[in-house]
């Protein structure tokens, strides 16, 4: 019971930490871009226009849509705030908090205390992961989602179907999450396939129920649509591939996802090809061997498919795919990295190296941390809004008035949203006095700013 009490205490400081870490300054640290004006516009609708929404975010494929589910989420902590975007960011940071919690929930299930104990810790203070855990991005909450899916996959492996009902509700919400996360499909039908064995047909009837209650937005807004995104899907599909190797797609893909324990771990002062060769040498050695959690052939083989499912998936995808669309593997490298690191705990010179990996990482990525903080360059959610209450500040209530933009392609996103939410919406008619000017980054005009925000100009009207 003592060992147990130390370990829950060293979680309640880990959790304690991620959330100091994350809400420390937390305006000047989270971003308002795209991705977080379309979460606050859906908040917005959804309290002040009409509650019902059958779709989400547009996705990256023109004419395909999410659901809405990620974004309800996050409206009551807009309404919190009466709709400023910090309640969303706030709804985000939670979300990382369980995701961090579960992560330790995850490992202690499936390696042990020691490792859960390792994988929450990893997970707080990574900071790679920490900016994502502020974007209000659905991509990047998919850590949850993939968690609970590889634990449910866990225990039907071990023989107890009756957690498919449970598997397809969150099956279902992929598509209010990512369809990144689709490959898991697949995943799970060799999974059905190697273990040959359904529940009993009650509880494959309620599966599908359960499968098809979170897409139900979706099908209703196909419907009412004549099924726009059926039709984008199959047009996508039926296109012929882009020439160009297939080769190098799985290549690339493959050095992304082989050079993660590297990422995860900060070990950046060893080569990047010889740490990865050893890593998997070592990760092949322990497998053969059986040594741990590795005697368990559900991770011998579901870690291998899950890997070869996602690298054949997107090499054949018809479309661009970004670097996050591998978040699923991530997750499980995010995972599997603290349970091997576990088993060093049994072997007193290896428990020494274990100090030292924790260290280095520990040093690392506080380091990066502290120069965000002080990086006096950014472009963040603070910065934005001093610049739209800046120019409301010189205007008068009911006086006119035109904002132009000096800027990088994509670089105005979040003042429109803001604007609105201080209820002072630029004319866009023509560009009469008083023009103001945002610039943004500075650098673009930086002899002609009067005042600067962070990365952010302004030029007052003449």
């Amino acid at each position: 019971m003592s060992e147990m009490k130390k370990n829950y205490i060293i979680l309640i400081f880990i959790l304690s930490l991620a959330a100091f870490l994350r809400l420390y300054r937390l305006p000047e640290m989270a971003s308002f871009d795209f991705d977080q004006e379309y979460a606050a516009n859906f908040a917005y609708n959804v309290l002040r226009v009409y509650p019902i929404q059958l779709i989400g975010q547009g996705l990256s494929v023109e004419g395909l849509f999410m659901g809405p589910w990620y974004f309800y989420y996050l409206v009551p902590f807009f309404a919190v705030t009466n709709l400023h975007p910090l309640g969303g960011v706030i709804g985000s940071v939670i979300l990382s908090l369980f995701i961090i919690l579960t992560y330790f929930l995850v490992g202690k299930s499936l390696f042990g205390i020691k490792a859960g104990i390792i994988a929450a810790f990893i997970r707080s203070l990574l900071s790679t992961e920490m900016g994502n855990d502020l974007s209000m991005a659905p991509a990047y909450a998919s850590e949850l989602i993939v968690l609970i899916t590889w634990v449910l996959f866990y225990k039907y492996w071990q023989g107890q179907t009756k957690y498919l009902l449970i598997l397809g509700f969150v099956f279902g919400l992929y598509t209010s999450i990512h369809p990144i996360l689709f490959p898991f499909y697949f995943v799970f039908l060799t999974l059905l396939i190697l273990k040959r064995k359904l529940p009993d047909i009650k509880y494959l009837f309620l599966s599908v129920f359960a499968f098809i209650l979170p897409i139900v937005p979706l099908i209703i807004f196909e419907y009412l649509h004549n099924f726009l995104e059926v039709k984008r899907l199959a047009e996508l599909f039926s296109t012929s591939p882009a020439e160009g190797g297939r080769t190098y797609e799985i290549i690339k893909y493959l050095s992304l996802n082989a050079g993660e324990p590297q990422r995860i771990l900060n070990l950046n002062f060893i080569p990047e090809q010889f740490f990865t060769i050893l890593f998997l040498t070592i990760i092949i050695i322990l497998a053969f061997k059986g040594v741990g959690f590795w005697k368990d052939k559900f991770h011998k083989y579901f870690l291998f498919i899950a890997y070869f499912v996602f690298l054949i998936y997107y090499t054949f995808f018809p479309t661009h795919v970004p670097e996050y669309y591998f978040q699923g593997l991530t997750t499980l490298a995010i995972l599997y990295i603290p349970a091997n690191l576990a088993l060093m705990v049994k072997h007193r010179l290896l428990r020494i190296l274990l100090i030292i990996i924790i260290i280095n990482f520990t040093f690392v990525n506080i380091q990066s941390l502290i120069g965000k903080w002080n990086n006096p360059s950014l472009i963040t959610l603070y910065n934005k809004d001093v610049i739209v209450r800046e120019i409301i500040k010189r205007t008068s209530p009911n006086q006119e008035f035109y904002v132009s933009y000096i800027k990088e392609p994509g670089w105005n996103f979040g003042f429109d949203y803001l604007f609105k939410y201080y209820g002072r919406i630029p004319q866009t008619r023509e560009a009469k006095p008083p023009v103001y000017t945002i610039v943004i980054p500075k650098a673009l005009s930086l002899d002609s700013l009067d005042l600067v925000y962070g990365n952010i100009g302004l030029i007052l009207p003449k």
